[in-house]
This record gives C-alpha cells, sequence and structure tokens, in this order.
C-alpha cells in the first residue's frame, strides 16, 4: 500500500540513532523516563483526591497516575489510548463511531450513554465537560499532551469535592508548573492515511513572570471506513432504495415518491477524516520571597480546542449517506481563568479563581439521510456559556486538624441542539429558519422556530477535614450542598479511613456519594427528551490495599481494589415496553427516562514492576457484574474480565521497546443487538513502540519512535453503542428502506495502523 510506512526505512533510522551519540539527559530521553522510580511515584504530590496536595499512598481515593514519562514511552496519543490500558474501562468504540458525541465508554458498569456524561474531565482543575449537554471532552486528539506533567484518574464518586458530573471518576490533566519548567520542547508525527501531528511546548521567563505556551495540530485524511472490519457489510456499497419516504421538490412536501439516486450505489465506508486543533497557555507570577502574609500567587491561563472531524460508523451506512462530505462534527470550546492566592499566615491560605468557558457546536456538524429529504442536510448548532466564581480557604492544624471550607458561584446559558433542514444556519442563536421538526411533518421548509434557552444558577458549599487518629491511622471527611435553578438540592458526602500497616501496606476504606443533573439535551433532544427527569444519583463503598517491596534492583507495587456501587434513577433509554421485552427505538416510542435501582461490583488488580531501571512492567485485571434495573442481567456494553499488561525493556542504551495488550473476556452486548447473541467474542489487541532515545544534532535532543497500533492487524469490531438494533437483514430498497433501529449492532475497527514519531527538546 503506497501509504504504509517502510518497515526498512524506519529500522535503519533506529539503527543509525542507536549508533549517535547521546547527549545528557533531558525532558524526551529514557534517562528521564525511567527515572521516576515506583517508590517516587508513590511519594507524588496529587491533587485530585480532596483539593489538597498529598502523596499517593495517603490520598483518600481510589487514584491511579499516568505521568508524562508513560505518554512519551507508550506513544499515547490521546485519552482513549491512556484509558484503553487502565482497569474498569470499556469502549464501544475507540476513534470514531461516536457521532456528534465525544467517546461512547463505560467506567466500572457505569456509563455507556452518549457523551460519557457520568465521567468528569478537568484541565488544571477546570472542568471540561459540556455546559449544556454534559459530555466529557476532550478525548481525541484535540487534546494537547505536550505541556502535561500528569494524569491523575479517580475511580469512584467525586462529587463532595467538585460536583456534579464527578459521578463514576475524575479524569485530571495536570499541566507542567511554569515556575519549574524551562527549555522548548515538541514532537512531529506522521502516519497510514495522511495522518500528521504536531505538538510543540514553549518556556519563557521575563523577570518575575513565566509564560508558558502549547499547542497541537493533528490531521487525518483517513481511510473512509474501507480498511475497518466490517463482517456484516453494514457499511458495504449499498444501493440507494428505490422511494423517498420524504422528500421536498418543486410540488412542495411529498411522501412515498420515486428516488432520485434508485438504483445507484451509495458508495461503502464512512467519513472518518478529521482536522484537530488546540491551544492553551499560562502566564505566571509567584512571590520570589515567600512572605509570611501577602500575595503568594497570580495566575492567568487559556485553553482553546477545535475538531472538525468525520461521524464514522456512528449510524447504519444503508440508512444514511455516510460517506457524504456533510456527515461530520464540528465543535469547539476554551475557556479561561484567573488564580489569585493569598497567604495571611503559614497555616492560613486563600485561593480564589475566576473562570468563564464556551462550548461551540457549528452549523455544519450534521448529515443526509438515505431514504428521506436525501438532496437536504440535516444540521445542528449551539453555544453554551458559563461563568463561575470559587474561593476556597486552606486552614492547616487547626485542632490538629486541616481544613479545606469554600464555596462556588456558576451562573450558565445553556442552548439546546437547534435542529434544520436545509440550508446551514447562519450564527449562533436558540432559533432557525428552517425547523427540522415543522420539515419533517411536511410543514415546509422554511419555518422559523425558536428553542430552548435557559439561564442557570447554581450554588455550592463544601467542607473537608483531614486528621490523624494516631501514627498508622488517619482519616478524611467531606460534605457538599449543590442547588441549581434547574434541579434543586443535591448533599453529596465522602468519609475515607487510612490504615498504615507498615511502611510499606496501606489500607484504604472509601464512602462517597454523587449525582449527575439531567441535560438540556436529555430533557429537550428532538424525539427522546423527556422535562421530567430526576438527576441519578450513586453510592460507592470500596477497600483499598497498597502494598509495595523494594529489595536492591527490585520495585513491586501491588494494588487491590473491591468495590460495590448503588445507582438510583440512572437516565437512560426507554427501550422496553409494559412487558418489559424490548422494543426498537423508533421516534414514537423511545425517550429518557429515569431506570429503576442497580447495583455494581467489582474486584481490580493493578501491579507494577521495574528492575534496575532497565525493565518496567505493568499488569491490571478488572472483573466487573451487577444487577441493573433490579434485573440480574449482563452489564451491556462491559467486559467480565478485562486484562491488561505492559512491558518496556532497554536493549540498549539506545533502543527500547515497549509492547501493550488488552485481552478483553466475555464482552456483554445487550438483548437487542441485532449481530451478537448476548456475547461479542473475546480479544486481544497489541500494540508497540521503538524508541531510539538521544540523538543529538547540533545540541537538539532526538527521539525517534515508531508506533504500531493493532500489531498483529486483528480484525475486529467493538460491541455497538446504546441498543445495537439495526438489523441489515432488514433493509430492502423495494419495500422497507427505514428499517427499525438506526445504531449499528457494532463498531468497525482498523487493523494494524503505523506512525513515525519524533521528539525533540532543546
Amino acid at each position: 500500500m503506497a501509504s504504509r510506512i517502510n518497515f526498512l526505512s524506519v529500522a535503519i533510522l533506529l539503527a543509525i540513532s542507536a549508533q549517535a551519540n547521546h547527549a545528557d539527559a533531558i525532558d524526551y530521553d529514557l534517562e528521564s523516563l525511567q527515572a521516576l522510580s515506583l517508590k517516587d511515584l508513590l511519594n507524588v504530590q496529587v491533587q485530585t483526591a480532596s483539593r489538597k496536595k498529598r502523596s499517593l499512598l495517603d490520598a483518600p481515593a481510589n487514584i491511579k497516575i499516568v505521568t508524562a514519562e508513560q505518554i512519551k514511552q507508550r506513544g499515547y496519543q490521546n485519552l482513549i489510548d491512556i484509558l484503553r490500558d487502565v482497569p474498569g474501562f470499556d469502549f464501544s468504540n475507540h476513534y470514531d463511531g461516536a457521532g456528534e458525541y465525544t467517546s461512547h465508554s463505560i467506567n466500572r458498569g457505569i456509563g455507556g450513554t452518549p457523551g460519557n456524561v457520568q465521567l468528569l474531565i478537568m484541565i488544571d482543575g477546570i472542568v471540561q465537560n459540556h455546559i449544556a449537554f454534559n459530555w466529557s471532552q476532550p478525548w481525541g486528539n484535540q487534546q494537547i499532551l505536550a505541556d502535561i506533567e500528569r494524569i491523575e484518574i479517580v475511580q469512584g464518586p467525586g462529587s463532595a469535592s467538585y460536583g456534579a458530573n464527578a459521578y463514576s471518576g475524575v479524569v485530571h490533566f495536570i499541566t507542567k508548573s511554569a515556575a519549574n519548567t524551562s527549555g522548548q520542547r515538541m514532537s512531529l508525527l506522521a502516519g497510514e492515511h495522511g495522518t500528521q501531528s504536531a505538538q510543540f511546548m514553549l518556556n519563557h521567563q521575563l523577570s518575575e513572570l513565566r509564560l508558558q505556551l502549547a499547542g497541537r495540530y493533528f490531521k487525518r485524511d483517513g481511510d473512509s471506513g474501507l480498511e475497518s472490519y466490517d463482517p456484516a457489510g453494514y457499511f458495504a456499497n449499498h444501493l440507494f432504495p428505490n422511494y423517498q419516504l420524504q422528500s421536498y421538490n418543486a410540488n412542495g412536501y411529498t411522501t412515498n415518491t420515486p428516488h432520485p439516486f434508485a438504483n445507484q450505489y451509495q458508495g461503502a465506508g464512512f467519513n472518518n477524516q478529521s482536522d484537530d486543533s488546540a491551544l492553551r497557555g499560562k502566564l505566571v507570577w509567584q512571590n520570589p520571597h515567600q512572605y509570611k502574609r501577602g500575595i503568594q500567587l497570580i495566575k492567568v491561563g487559556f485553553n482553546t480546542w477545535q475538531q472538525e472531524q468525520g461521524l464514522g460508523s456512528y449510524v447504519t451506512g444503508f440508512e444514511y449517506q455516510t460517506r457524504d462530505a456533510s456527515y461530520k462534527k464540528h465543535q469547539s470550546a476554551q475557556h479561561y481563568y484567573l488564580d489569585f492566592d493569598y497567604q495571611y499566615s503559614p497555616e492560613l491560605i486563600l485561593q480564589t479563581r475566576i473562570w468563564q468557558r464556551e462550548n461551540e457546536q457549528k452549523p455544519d456538524t450534521g448529515f443526509k439521510y438515505s431514504y428521506r429529504f436525501v438532496d437536504l442536510i440535516k444540521s445542528y448548532h449551539s453555544v453554551s456559556e458559563q461563568r463561575a466564581f470559587e474561593q476556597q480557604l486552606n486552614i492547616s492544624k487547626l485542632y490538629d486538624i486541616d481544613w479545606q471550607i469554600g464555596y462556588r458561584l456558576m451562573r450558565s446559558k445553556k442552548m439546546g441542539q437547534v435542529v434544520s433542514l436545509g440550508d446551514y444556519q447562519i450564527g449562533q442563536q436558540a432559533s432557525t429558519s428552517s425547523d427540522w421538526l415543522a420539515a419533517e411533518a411536511g410543514l415546509g421548509l422554511n419555518v422559523y422556530s425558536e428553542y430552548p434557552l435557559e439561564h442557570v444558577d447554581e450554588q455550592a458549599v463544601y467542607v473537608e477535614a483531614q486528621g490523624y487518629l494516631n501514627d498508622r491511622l488517619n482519616y478524611t471527611l467531606g460534605m457538599r450542598y449543590d442547588h441549581s435553578d434547574a434541579y434543586g438540592g443535591t448533599t453529596n458526602p465522602r468519609a475515607a479511613i487510612n490504615y498504615n500497616a507498615s511502611q510499606s501496606l496501606v489500607f484504604k476504606l472509601l464512602y462517597g456519594q454523587a449525582f449527575r443533573e439531567p441535560s438540556i439535551f436529555e430533557l429537550n433532544d428532538e424525539f427522546r427528551g423527556n422535562p421530567n427527569l430526576k438527576p441519578e444519583q450513586v453510592r460507592t463503598t470500596e477497600l483499598v490495599s497498597h502494598y509495595f517491596y523494594e529489595q536492591q534492583k527490585h520495585q513491586l507495587d501491588i494494588k487491590t481494589a473491591l468495590y460495590y456501587s448503588q445507582e438510583d434513577n440512572r437516565i437512560r433509554l426507554d427501550i422496553s415496553d409494559e412487558n418489559n421485552n424490548f422494543r426498537y427505538d423508533t421516534s414514537s416510542t423511545v425517550s429518557y427516562e429515569n431506570a429503576k435501582h442497580s447495583d455494581y461490583w467489582g474486584v481490580t488488580l493493578d501491579t507494577s514492576y521495574t528492575y534496575n531501571q532497565n525493565i518496567s512492567a505493568y499488569f491490571n485485571y478488572h472483573y466487573s457484574d451487577g444487577d441493573q434495573d433490579l434485573a440480574a442481567n449482563a452489564l451491556n456494553h462491559t467486559t467480565d474480565h478485562k486484562i491488561n499488561w505492559g512491558i518496556n525493556y532497554r536493549v540498549m542504551p539506545n533502543l527500547t521497546i515497549d509492547l501493550r495488550a488488552n485481552h478483553l473476556i466475555n464482552r456483554n452486548a445487550p438483548t437487542s443487538n441485532a449481530y451478537f447473541d448476548k456475547h461479542a467474542p473475546s480479544l486481544s489487541l497489541y500494540n508497540l513502540v521503538l524508541s531510539a532515545p538521544n540523538l543529538t544534532i547540533s545540541g537538539i535532543n532526538l527521539t525517534p519512535q515508531l508506533i504500531v497500533k493493532n500489531l498483529f492487524d486483528k480484525q475486529y469490531t467493538l460491541v455497538g453503542r446504546q441498543d445495537g438494533a439495526s438489523d441489515i437483514n432488514e433493509y430492502d430498497i423495494e419495500r422497507n428502506a427505514d428499517p427499525q433501529g438506526f445504531t449499528p449492532a457494532y463498531h468497525p475497527q482498523m487493523g494494524r495502523t503505523l506512525a513515525l514519531q519524533v521528539l525533540v527538546s532543546f
């Protein structure tokens, strides 16, 4: 294949690099990649678990750290790459197939709804979830990794600290400290299917001010889905139907009329191109004299991204024109913030933060149907804004207890999706000059309509206390009250007890509650909306043990977790009739509803090992089960047994091999799935990264990498999102142009792909 990277060329480059003189270890070389030992990692000061920096062992949560070094070693490009190797996460799609949403994933049995709304994502403490729709973002290549210090992944409820959406867990991107970072860094990547990526991080000091700027550009032409495994032919070269169910022509609105493209092929595959960009920066002033009283920190920063991407295998390729250029999403987000820290005394610090956020769904987001309105684009647009003011008072050793007391005031403007048929809309008003619902009902193509625009005020107060009962026993207690104009008030507590059995063994008993309010999307969607939805609620109890062993050149870290979650009012699509039998997701029968009580339980084993800084390895295992909606059925879209493992081996000073694997055993599909009979086949995937560090040219440090995904070219699919009810066998160009169900039963996935990346620092 012309686009395939030549293995021989890459091997020659790696061999040349291995013979080159190497420079002192700086940012991208493998000396620094492997310098952080397991013991050092345990002492990293994490901040997501309790809004205060504490060591990983002392943190009152089940928390996993992914370091910048691991991101580079393993060739991670986005959050999906990272979480595939983390226990507890299951995906319905990897890099496309999510449609206008972000991704479809489940964390420890919870989630799977459009946009992963139960998972909170933050960058440096600023929430990234969509303001109106709650979608967690960014998951893809619009996330910058060049300036990341670490990613903290908290499993379990976090509403006591962060409010809504911190439901199944929290993913927190923490960027490098401008005060402790020097040098400039960049990376360049080229791969198959026209894949190109460039990232950079720049640092500059001007007197007492430090400036940090980072950015990313990513572009992929895509393979149009033609090299993805599609065993049932959902995206094969189907004929257009011979008739249109609905259309507009010179005679106005018509039904069951001849199709203008009858006997023509729609084209195989689906649009999976992508064009992403992101930029963020911060300007920091820190008090150089560390006065006992006065301003300690002033920081201003911003983050902005944009993504224009094909909708992939989101919907069936015979009912929608999935190869058409209009089949895409176009979204952007941005935030700005000001941080201000004032120290009254060494024991009393006031932290103030002001921020503004915006989410925008561009008017060229949309698609064309194949069985109706074939010449007209159904498009979506929206824009939502948010402003907030938060203060937190940190009090040390008051009655031998550390306290965090805070409040937050927030105002949001939330716009529902404005849906149009025909020309793309101009502007971002909460209205359309060509309303979809009116056009579908035969009322005309140019009907003006206004959509919901909510102004919501929210307030929150919280308190958290950490103290010691004795030398071995410490505790954390927290409580947060949130109130919203839209859903009223809710109180969420948390509690943690840490027992240090020895210097190398810690036990944690954790309890937390969380809530997630219904989004404006779920309340007002075009045909599934339900304005009477209640907030979701979850309660989780967890027992964690963490053991560390060190002897001479060996280091071993073992963490186990046993959890039990109880969920009420889960928001789901109602696909059952009054007798609890499956019914297809047609517009006349399906809506969002609050489900009955559900229970989830599971166990996790997470281990890491290093030997003499030349070999490092990890192994994790996750088992999950539960009773969903009071029924003892398998948890849909989850894997009963998931095993991840990886090994990083420095073969010689200038050549390192990183091999990782994911084993998904007993993948569960919903009973509505038209292709899988309750279970999808078990699956094993392998990824390889070859690194040749420390090539020095004129003082510039280079580390070329070969990144191979799906090393053994496995043909596989992922379980279809939501109900997966579409049945390709029901499609008939003469009699059934619109079969029941529009969600594919599976998502085709790519075979082996290759990319060459070069990491640069100077």
